[in-house]
């Protein structure tokens, strides 16, 4: 996986990505057509789709590291696994949004106290790849998504699993 932009990286937090989401029901713009919703109705769909059309306005160089900006088949890739998401793990916690310095995105969640962790990184349309990892010197799990309706795989199936530990209690 790449590396995250880190907050020095999006010093001054210009888009926001640090504040609570936006309650605003504003869905990805023109430029980013989005299909419609087929997951269920979470409290933070909407503030991450918000996020994610943010990121279609960072300007190249935006992390003055020669970042690069998301295209928008990538963007609707990261919303259309959000509604796969919430389709499976309804209760799942809301995700840190940030933009990757290759063009991707990349949703992060945290929980237990910091003790274990999901990163998921798209970088191509219809695929993502996922690390869990926990803070008790066990190897990472590592797998590739494929959310363009094939049948689900094994990573898929380990994916889901997963999911289940980032309730929104967790």
């Amino acid at each position: 996986m790449s590396e995250l932009a880190s907050d020095r990286q999006i010093a001054g937090d210009p888009l926001g990505w640090s504040s609570a989401t936006t309650s605003s029901r504003a869905l990805l713009t023109d430029t980013v057509p989005l299909r419609p919703a087929l997951a269920p109705a979470s409290t933070w769909r909407s503030g991450v789709l918000e996020q994610l059309r943010r990121l279609s306005s960072l300007k190249p160089n935006w992390d003055s590291e020669g970042g690069l900006v998301a295209k928008a088949d990538i963007l609707n890739s990261a919303a259309s696994l959000i509604d796969e998401i919430l389709r499976h793990a309804p209760a799942i916690a809301e995700p840190y949004v940030r933009p990757t310095p290759d063009g991707g995105v990349l949703l992060a969640w945290q929980c237990q106290r910091g003790r274990e962790d999901l990163e998921v990184e798209l970088e191509t349309p219809g695929i993502a790849t996922f690390v869990y990892s926990r803070n008790d010197n066990q190897d990472p799990v590592q797998g590739i998504i494929c959310h363009d309706g094939r049948p689900l795989q094994d990573d898929d199936v380990v994916f889901l699993r997963i999911l289940g530990r980032f309730g929104s209690k967790g």
